[in-house]
């Protein structure tokens, strides 16, 4: 065996831990300047007899995108943890940006909705592969914290596409908001093809143990352990007798959690203007709501990574529940906005807990596929959101209806949450000095 890392391994294993960390959050936020971008731009589109597009109908194009999604996550958990996280997340964030760029000359709504379907793809294999690199090169005892930084970039996504869409869209229209997700694959990728290593994890699986110790040297972060002889790779462990019950409640919290991501980022605007707030204050809403999302689980995820993830993720759900009540009274303008930042905070804010708690709960040699897993499942409750909302709204005189229904869904993901089983897979670290020796794998 060589004592030097593989030729193809030199140009980016210097890379350390902050900026794998950095460019997994950027990548996110992409991802979710994205996938928010469409909500921002919604009562624009609703309004313009262009489109001709009725809010059923919206809720259903809101849809094509998860149902993208799923199909993207189940593709990268099959194939991540045999062929790499690098490779497939630089392909799927060019994926995802080439494909704004066809929303943003679609001639009419079927295109667009075929545009945003693709979109999905790409974003659907970027979540579990971004959820796996953020945990695998995370220093010790900081995994939960690592993940929430990457996934604060979501709702810091949505936030940007909330903050343009009130620049953009009455200035230069629609089009324009879809235009700018054409910018990572013309300026970012090249970035990561430059600067992001395989998982050390992923190489020293492959048998590529040289390489592995190097890219975690270089990182700063404790070398992998070996896989368990024996121990099944990828989707086929995900149902071991260790760990189905766990894999079926990651699912089922991953679809309340996304369930009610999609549907408040597709349609808080709009409920917001029904209940008689002008477009800009509507848009406010958005704004408010993925704030809460970035700011209070990089303090959450601190606490889980001290106290543990499931109390904490028990505990943002069943405050967004009592939060998005509320937000079906009469109350002051300003309390609107503190129980948007709260719901945010429990709900896309969550489901940054989810991700983290799952990437930590999974073995490294089925982590992605884990991921994957929490992530595709999560779809049917996305693509059930915006659709099943829409339908809500169409049917109904007021939009109290539509609050009722998040509510419920995030009072079953605080259930979830808390039966999920307290013994949790994890992996023991090999020490960074080349002396170290594995330990072998244990239930903590």
């Amino acid at each position: 065996m060589s004592a030097h890392p593989s030729p193809g391994t030199r140009d980016n294993t210097g890379t350390s831990a902050r900026v794998v960390l950095l460019l997994c959050l950027l990548a996110v936020v992409f991802e979710g300047y994205d996938m928010v971008a469409y909500g921002t731009t919604l009562p624009a589109m609703l309004a313009d007899p262009a489109w001709n597009l009725t809010p059923a109908q919206a809720g259903v194009i809101g849809s094509y995108a998860l149902v993208g999604m799923l199909a993207g996550s189940i593709l990268v958990g099959a194939i991540a943890d045999r062929l790499g996280r690098r490779v497939l997340m630089i392909s799927a964030t060019g994926w995802f940006s080439a494909w704004m760029g066809v929303c943003a000359i679609a001639p009419d709504a079927t295109l667009f909705g075929i545009a945003r379907f693709f979109v999905g793809v790409g974003v659907g294999a970027l979540i579990p592969l971004a959820a796996a690199m953020a945990v695998e090169f995370a220093p010790k005892g900081k995994s939960h914290t690592y993940s929430a930084i990457v996934w604060a970039g979501f709702p810091g996504g949505g936030v940007l596409a909330a903050l343009l869409g009130l620049v953009v869209v009455d200035a230069f229209g629609v089009r324009a908001m879809f235009w700018i997700g054409l910018l990572p694959l013309l300026v970012f990728v090249p970035v990561m093809l430059k600067y992001l290593p395989e998982s050390p994890s992923f190489l020293l699986a492959r048998g590529r143990v040289v390489d592995a110790n190097h890219v975690a040297d270089c990182a700063g972060i404790d070398r992998p352990e070996p896989p368990r002889v024996g121990e099944k790779i990828g989707p086929r462990a995900l149902f071991t007798r260790e760990l189905r019950r766990a894999t079926l409640l990651f699912g089922l919290l991953s679809a309340c959690g996304l369930l009610l991501t999609y549907a408040l980022n597709t349609w808080l605007p709009k409920l917001m203007q029904s209940s008689g707030f002008g477009s800009s204050s509507a848009l406010t809403f958005l704004l408010v709501l993925n704030a809460g999302a970035i700011i209070v689980p990089l303090f959450a995820s601190r606490l889980s990574d001290r106290v543990g993830p499931q109390a904490v993720t028990a505990a943002s759900f069943a405050g967004a529940a009592v939060a998005i009540l509320v937000l079906s009274t009469d109350v002051s303008s300003w309390l609107l906005f503190v129980l948007a930042f709260v719901a945010g905070a429990g709900t896309i804010g969550a489901q940054v807990l989810i991700y983290g708690f799952a990437a930590s709960y999974f073995p490294a040699s089925s982590r992605a596929a884990g991921t994957a897993w929490v992530a595709s499942v999560g779809r049917i409750g996305g693509v059930t959101g915006p659709t099943l909302t829409g339908l809500v709204i169409a049917n109904g005189a007021s939009v109290a209806p539509a609050f009722y229904l998040f509510a419920v869904i995030a009072v079953i993901g605080a259930i979830a949450a808390l039966l999920v089983p307290r013994q949790r897979v994890t992996t023991s670290a090999v020490p960074t000095a080349a002396a170290g020796i594995a330990q072998p794998s244990a239930l903590s």
